[in-house]
């Protein structure tokens, strides 16, 4: 490595001792070969990276101004404009006082700025897939010279839907082929890779990859305290009331004026994000939001006040989960569980990174389809605590409060089921409508003595009309209760 490299990682970026993803990941990069990371969140896979591609783009030089497409050295593909940003913010420090220049391309954001940038010249390009394949279509970039190509966060890419746009940047714009004296080197790089994430990624990278896995692939760190909260024998002002204590409850480590830890909070949806910063700050909780609904100027605002202090809780969809690196974030609150154990990973994935400690604080609510997930990802890990109403609820029991009496979130579901197993034989099972007593709102058939016939006792009202009726036999079981009219619907 240069001496420039050397000093910029040891002293300006302080990475004097390497995590274990980086201390197996950068040696496999630099020796050439193609590689596939998946390690824990919050360790140090980004550096992982940069470090052997921005080395590598410092052997091979810094390219001359001339007319036509920027040729870059090096491709960084990220699923975020955040994750974009950021990953360039750490690219900058590894290549001060180098010829090495890092520019980001990403959308939602003005194009003109980002064409202004690579007129100036660019060995490393970090760019979303969508922004990417714009600029190549306007020939404004050129993949023939690409040497290094990384998928960071590459799951999430292939989840939301970038398989397309990746293809097409990979193998239809004259990339070379991976492998090779001539041919590019492919890293991939994220938290889990799913089976089927695994298998699509053959395609990217050359038969003889390294592949490293650092700890329990998909696992969360072992340095955040998770806790569990049942929030669902409450109502939306109730729970609340919960997040904001547990908000309150989490001590401050620094040494200012806040009153409240550095907290990330995060909900499912852009409506339900903007109502909690929104009763957040009328409690007086400094706090901002951030989802996709919102201007790439208002994301990188909020961001900004919450790595500067200016406040105290982030409220955010799962689009600050993946890959962002928001220093000293003490507390992450799930006001919503999400839907798979994977965003749970990532979720608190954002507090106890690089070796420091974090809570995770999770309101369980009524309904939560992926907990049982969850919590089979957490007992893995065998080294946290689940309480027992907690494991409870998982199996498809109530809320805490309501497990000995055997109602809650599924109650109602296991009673109409049972019911249903238990009348269905009879034909007398019907979920269309109450019934009181024995008689029964409506007319009902029942078969008595291998003969049908019509049993309203006690009402008072005349048999049914004769004419071309379905008789109750050949009706399927869940219809035999319905009156006729019901039947057709």
């Amino acid at each position: 490595m240069q001496q420039e490299l050397v000093q910029n990682v040891l002293v300006r970026c302080g990475y004097d001792q390497p995590t274990p993803a980086q201390k197996h990941a950068v040696p496999a990069a630099l020796s050439g070969n193609d590689v596939m990371v998946a390690a824990q969140t919050g360790s140090g896979k980004t550096a992982a990276f940069l470090i052997p591609l921005i080395a590598e783009t410092l052997i091979a030089g810094a390219h001359e101004l001339e007319e036509g497409p920027i040729r870059p050295t090096a491709v960084v593909l990220a699923p975020t404009r955040e994750l974009c940003q950021q990953i360039t913010l750490e690219a900058r420090k590894l290549c001060f006082r180098t010829l090495a220049r890092a520019v980001a391309i990403y959308g939602g954001a003005d194009a003109l700025p980002q064409l202004k940038a690579l007129a100036e010249g660019a060995e490393i390009v970090i760019c979303t897939p969508g922004r990417l394949e714009d600029f190549l279509e306007r020939g404004v970039i050129s993949m023939t010279n690409v040497r290094y190509l990384v998928l960071d966060e590459a799951d999430r890419m292939l989840d939301m839907g970038f398989e397309p746009q990746i293809r097409s940047i990979i193998e239809g714009h004259s990339m070379p082929e991976s492998g090779g004296e001539e041919g590019r080197q492919t890293m991939m790089f994220s938290a889990t890779f799913p089976r089927e994430m695994q298998d699509l990624a053959l395609d990217f990278l050359d038969p003889t990859y390294l592949w490293i896995g650092v700890g329990k692939v998909g696992e969360a760190c072992e340095n955040v305290v998770q806790r569990f909260q049942d929030a669902s024998t409450t109502d939306l002002d109730g729970k609340f009331e919960m997040l904001v204590e547990a908000v309150k409850e989490v001590e401050v480590k620094s040494d200012g004026d806040d009153k409240y830890a550095k907290t990330l909070v995060f909900a499912n949806s852009k409506t339900t994000v903007d109502a909690v910063c929104w009763r957040l700050s009328d409690a007086r909780v400094r706090s901002m939001q951030i989802h996709g609904g919102l201007s790439q100027a208002a994301r990188d605002r909020a961001l900004a006040d919450f790595r500067n202090g200016r406040v105290n809780v982030l409220v955010a969809t799962d689009v600050a989960a993946r890959g962002l690196d928001l220093p000293g974030v003490d507390h992450v609150v799930n006001y919503e569980l999400p839907h798979n154990a994977e965003d749970y990973t990532h979720r608190i994935g954002r507090t106890g990174r690089i070796g420091n400690t974090g809570i995770s604080t999770s309101l369980v609510g009524s309904w939560e389809p992926a907990l049982k997930e969850i919590i089979r990802s957490i007992q893995e890990m065998k080294t946290v605590e689940i309480p027992e109403w907690l494991e409870y609820k998982a199996l498809g029991g109530g809320s805490a409060r309501s497990a000995g009496r055997g109602r809650g979130a599924y109650g109602y579901a296991d009673r109409y089921n049972q019911r249903r197993s238990d009348n269905e034989d009879d034909g007398r099972f019907n979920p269309g409508y109450s019934r009181r007593g024995q008689g029964g709102y409506r007319q009902r058939f029942s078969n008595e003595g291998g003969r049908q016939r019509f049993s309203n006792e006690g009402r008072g009202r005349s048999p049914p009309r004769k004419g071309n009726r379905q008789r109750g036999e050949d009706l399927p079981p869940w219809a035999r209760g319905l009156p006729p009219r019901q039947r057709m619907r």
